[in-house]
């Protein structure tokens, strides 16, 4: 990486095993209430000062160094515990108005919204995230993940068929 290290170390020098490495671009979906605030999080793999490859008079951008997209983390931001025992993870917390965090989350659980966003586009996430709120601060129903809006074909009604 040609960048400066971002936490300021003098151990972080490229090829030299003190390096942080490299991530691509990470982006965070946040619902946030009185409670504390939901995060959604997708590794997009996108590497900053991409590659230009050129095709003729025309240049595409190769944005991902290989990597593919991929849900990564949804957890809860709290202002208080929430089980016995929990402790915090910050004593200040954008999430929790400069308050000490509380912080859970799943990459595991992260599958349910990015099926919903890659089925239903962005209303139905952010609708999916409101209802994760509730189910986590207020005690309602876990959301569903959402399908795609469609009814998929019955063979013989315009189905392709390939023999």
């Amino acid at each position: 990486m040609t960048f400066e290290c971002k936490f300021k170390s003098d151990r972080c020098i490229p090829n030299q095993g003190g390096s942080h490495g490299k991530h691509g671009i990470t982006i965070r979906f946040v619902v946030k209430g009185e409670a504390g605030a939901i995060q959604f999080c997708i590794y997009t793999g996108w590497m900053p000062q991409h590659a230009k490859v050129s095709l003729g008079s025309r240049y595409v951008s190769d944005w991902s160094d290989g990597c593919k997209v991929m849900p990564a983390d949804i957890g809860y931001h709290s202002k208080k515990p929430m089980y016995e025992g929990q402790t915090s993870v910050t004593e200040s917390c954008e999430f929790c108005d400069g308050e000490p965090c509380y912080y859970d989350g799943s990459s595991l659980n992260a599958q349910n919204p990015m099926y919903t966003l890659v089925n239903r586009g962005g209303e139905a996430l952010w609708e999916y995230l409101e209802q994760y709120y509730r189910a986590t601060f207020e005690g309602g129903e876990y959301p569903e993940e959402m399908e795609y809006p469609m009814p998929i074909r019955k063979a013989g009604h315009g189905s392709l068929h390939i023999q």
